[in-house]
């Protein structure tokens, strides 16, 4: 299995994978780095009861008959997310904030020269390189103006497929992530970006039993070969003793 690294966007089979609470924590093979998976419901719930219990003073009595904290107010309004998207439409959607790296967007360790995700020198670090076509930079900043329709998410994403874009979308999406951490349709947009370039991959990807049909193919006709030339010395050497007789 393989997925698309958020750091060093390349698609790399994970050197370890492990679950916190709820979400799967996978080790880049290429660049050492951690990407998570889409967080759940779960997570949100259970970071909540820690930070309550840390909380609670330790004489407190804790009765078994109080319900399951639920926190709702971790996750931001629908309101705020739209005010979010929109903010960033009206100043420079496509500005990596600062105190990030411009290319995969992993954050910039102070004084550092160079980005320890992706290995890029900042001093040598080219704007162009980034820009995305003008279908996608249009289609992205429609999605802003709706930022909480779905619909409009697909479609964008559809048409980085089309464009050979999909590594650019999700730099898009973490952009976004990089402003607004909690922005649960960036977190979406992000984990679709790593489905579709997964089962891309996979799709390319040469099945073992084609693998091995060209294996037999190339075995038998060495066989051939050398049967056919071993052969031609047997039938040789019997000519040559026929006509010393």
């Amino acid at each position: 299995m393989r997925y698309l690294c958020d750091s060093c966007e390349r698609l790399a089979p994970p050197a370890a994978f492990r679950v916190e609470l709820g979400v799967l924590v996978m080790t880049c093979a290429r660049c050492g780095q951690e990407s998570r998976a889409r967080p759940e419901e779960a997570l949100v719930a259970a970071v909540a009861q820690t930070q309550a219990e840390a909380a609670e003073p330790a004489s407190a009595p804790r009765s078994s008959t109080v319900p399951t904290l639920k926190v709702v107010t971790l996750r931001p309004s629908e309101e705020r997310v739209r005010e979010a998207a929109a903010l960033a439409r009206s100043e420079d959607p496509f500005a990596v904030p600062p105190g990030f790296c411009p290319k995969c967007i992993s954050m910039r360790k102070e004084g550092a020269e160079s980005c320890a995700a992706c290995g890029l020198v900042y001093t040598y670090f080219d704007a162009s390189e980034q820009r995305v076509s003008e279908p996608l930079r249009a289609a992205w900043l429609s999605v802003l103006e709706r930022w909480d329709d779905r619909d409009a998410h697909d479609r964008l994403l559809s048409l980085a497929v089309g464009q050979g874009e999909l590594a650019a979308a999700g730099r898009l999406y973490r952009i976004r992530l990089a402003q607004a951490p909690d922005d649960v349709y960036a977190q979406r947009g992000r984990d679709e970006v790593v489905r579709l370039a997964t089962a891309s991959q996979a799709a390319l990807e040469p099945t073992p039993t084609q693998g091995t049909s060209r294996s037999q193919v190339v075995v038998g006709v060495l066989l051939f070969l050398l049967v056919m030339t071993m052969a031609f010395f047997i039938f040789r050497q019997f000519r040559m003793s026929m006509g010393g007789f």
